[in-house]
């Protein structure tokens, strides 16, 4: 252990705690512990109109956060602007790597291959942001980002096995196996998004009828109510109106609510998590409709089973942040950071 240490002691991420002298002969053991302070890394997130970013430790601790509105959508255009957030982020700390997380479509966690709320296509953003930077640069999908960061430092820590679903504009999942994500080259497209919950629900923008896009996604949810009501409202409205007992925005959260079991049942028949993750921007719906989700579950699930844990996160943006971060931490322990 003394010979497998001496190099992190020196690499400066692990440091000397004190010593334990439990009696026997020979010299005190020496206790150590990581120095989550001693490595700096930036996580961002890219929305449609926005980046959001945020320093890390080595925990994925946030220290600092910013964010800015994209005007031009170019990849030039956003690429300086990523350099501008990481040059402020790190103005009193050394930034060891940055991860960027993106809806779409990546590979090798370098190109977009395809991200359509930006009108991107081919575009490798990691070696754009780390020759803008100077700092070593990894994309991925942002979901895979999220679940990363509640693989190592999250509610999934403890788990061999766990799912997540996240909620808002589009409905994602991710699947952690056997101490693993588990990805693959069509991961990004959105699949989950039109799984079945309901043969008699509205129909999607593929045509897909009841699918989780046209049950779970907040733009359909407040599209939905505003129809009922005759006027138009948005999603925290929808929510606000159901919440207050509204019987239009009511039964349509209900609806969702038993959707969203539907989904949990198929998740857990499929892979058997130990636990179940649900965050995202629209994530609040789960806490207003939890009787309907238990009845979408009962649905589909062998009364003999029992439903694991069901965790429900913020719809705090920064927290993708911190997935994001995760990418750079994990390549820095592992050793495989891009150079620039």
């Amino acid at each position: 252990m003394t010979r497998l240490s001496a190099p992190l002691l020196e690499g400066g991420l692990l440091r000397e705690v004190g010593e334990h002298n439990d009696g026997r002969v020979g010299r005190p053991t020496r206790l150590l512990d990581v120095d989550i302070d001693s490595k700096h890394f930036v996580g961002m997130k890219l929305r449609e109109h926005e980046i959001i970013a945020a320093r890390t430790n080595l925990r994925g601790e946030i220290q600092h956060q910013e964010s800015v509105s994209i005007g031009d959508r170019t990849p030039e255009a956003v690429v300086r602007q990523i350099a501008q957030l990481a040059g402020e982020l790190g103005a009193d700390a050394p930034i060891n790597g940055i991860g960027i997380g993106i809806g779409g479509l990546i590979r090798n966690r370098e190109y977009v291959v395809d991200a359509t709320f930006l009108g991107w296509s081919g575009v490798p953003l990691a070696k754009l942001v780390g020759e803008a930077t100077g700092i070593p640069t990894l994309v991925d999908n942002d979901l895979v980002a999220f679940t990363e960061y509640e693989h190592w430092f999250g509610e999934g820590r403890d788990d061999d096995r766990f799912a997540v679903i996240t909620l808002g504009a589009g409905t994602g999942f991710g699947l952690v196996a056997n101490g693993a994500i588990v990805t693959g080259q069509d991961y990004g497209i959105g699949l989950v998004g039109h799984w079945p919950l309901d043969p008699a629900g509205p129909l999607c923008f593929a045509g897909h009828r009841g699918c989780a896009t046209s049950v779970l996604n907040s733009d359909s949810i407040a599209r939905h109510v505003s129809d009922a009501l005759g006027r138009p409202v948005d999603y925290e409205q929808a929510l606000d109106l159901a919440e207050a007992g509204d019987p239009a925005a009511r039964r349509v959260t209900e609806d969702a609510g038993r959707g969203l079991g539907r989904l949990i049942a198929a998740v857990c028949n499929l892979t058997l998590p130990q636990r179940i993750i649900i965050a995202g921007e629209g994530v609040r719906l789960a806490s207003i409709v939890a009787d309907a989700i238990r009845e979408g579950i009962a649905r589909d699930r062998d009364p003999r089973t029992s439903t694991p844990p069901i965790v429900l996160g913020t719809k705090n943006n920064v927290d993708w942040c911190r997935g994001a971060a995760v990418l750079a931490i994990q390549a820095f322990v592992h050793g495989t950071l891009p150079g620039v």
